[in-house]
């Protein structure tokens, strides 16, 4: 058998090189990441060693960041006067992250903190405008025997909370359970969905450890443009965590009623449902979502209609609400409650 040489031109052998040498390179920092938290997207941009980032909605301003090996250590204004800083660890490829972050307020005090996670690319988008809200939750978030009434979408109860396209008033709604039940502290809080807890956040002063108020951020499986918030909640075990698979009516845990550390009972507890669009982040009513089946049960307590529990933005601009940051300084002529029977 004879044996032949291959021979490789210079130029070329040299460029085949150069191209496994680029291909063990880093990649660089910038791009669009959809993270865990509410399906938000972040814009990071590399300049040398340092970055700028923004968040989608402009939840946070001013974002910028210093790189360190595979980490970026990143801070902005978050809220008007609270300050956000992350240290979010790289893969090598850059194609994905993962590390802590913490909101501190003007005295230094944590108000929020969690783990921050993010995959390259955009997040998965829905179109309200054009297909409606899907009725897709088919379990309640806890039982409603339990509760008294219900505030309305663009309600002015609690505070501000809004998704930057309206203003000065509540998109969620706050549940409030007869009285006997937020004193032996035990409304159960369920998964309304099969899906992945994307999210555990410490809400209030205090740390990350612990099973206690936390706010719970779940998306379906069927339905992955959209986020379930729960707002303070206890949880029921160390399981419910972040990146855990739930069931439809899982236990994940109970209603945060009574506050230890300010001694004294609190009247509600609160859900948002978060979408995200092509024309950006939407919160849109939680009974805007609910199956048929589900929805009877307020039917059975005297509700009329999905309507009875949403003040329209239409409503809610003709009777504006005055607010001072998120704190509502006026709470409007319209009622804001719905009073279950």
């Amino acid at each position: 058998m004879s044996h032949c040489k291959i021979y490789i031109p210079w130029l070329l052998f040299a460029t085949m090189i150069n191209a496994c040498e680029h291909s063990n390179e880093e990649e660089d920092f910038s791009g669009i990441y959809c993270l865990n938290i509410q399906n938000m997207e972040m814009t990071i941009v590399q300049s040398g060693n340092e970055v700028t980032f923004t968040l989608q909605a402009d939840l946070l301003t001013n974002g910028t960041g210093t790189i360190n090996a595979d980490t970026l250590n990143l801070t902005a204004t978050a809220n008007g006067n609270e300050t956000f800083t992350g240290h979010l660890v790289f893969s090598k490829d850059r194609k994905s992250f993962t590390g802590p972050f913490r909101i501190t307020d003007a005295n230094d005090l944590v108000t929020m903190d969690g783990i921050l996670q993010g995959t390259k690319g955009g997040c998965l988008k829905y179109d309200i405008e054009a297909r409606g809200v899907p009725k897709f939750i088919s379990h309640d978030f806890t039982q409603l025997f339990k509760i008294e009434m219900i505030s309305k979408f663009r309600s002015g109860f609690g505070h501000s909370f809004t998704d930057g396209n309206e203003s000065c008033r509540s998109m969620k709604h706050y549940y409030n359970p007869y009285p006997a039940y937020r004193e032996n502290n035990n409304v159960e809080v369920y998964s309304p969905v099969k899906g992945t807890i994307i999210s555990v956040l410490t809400e209030g002063p205090g740390s990350s450890s612990g099973l206690t108020n936390k706010e719970i951020q779940i998306k379906p499986d069927d339905q992955p443009a959209f986020i379930i918030v729960i707002f303070h909640c206890d949880l029921a075990s160390s399981a419910i965590q972040t990146g855990k698979r739930v069931t439809s009516g899982e236990l994940i845990g109970y209603a945060r009623m009574y506050y230890e550390e300010e001694g004294h009972y609190v009247t509600s507890f609160d859900i948002a449902l978060y979408v995200n669009t092509p024309s950006g982040m939407r919160l849109v009513p939680y009974f805007s979502a609910l199956t048929d089946g589900i929805f009877n049960s307020y039917v059975a307590r005297g509700a009329q209609s999905r309507q009875d529990f949403i003040i329209t933005k239409e409503e809610r601009d003709a009777d504006p609400l005055q607010c001072d940051g998120e704190t509502f300084l006026t709470n409007g002529n319209l009622e804001n409650w719905v009073i279950l029977k």
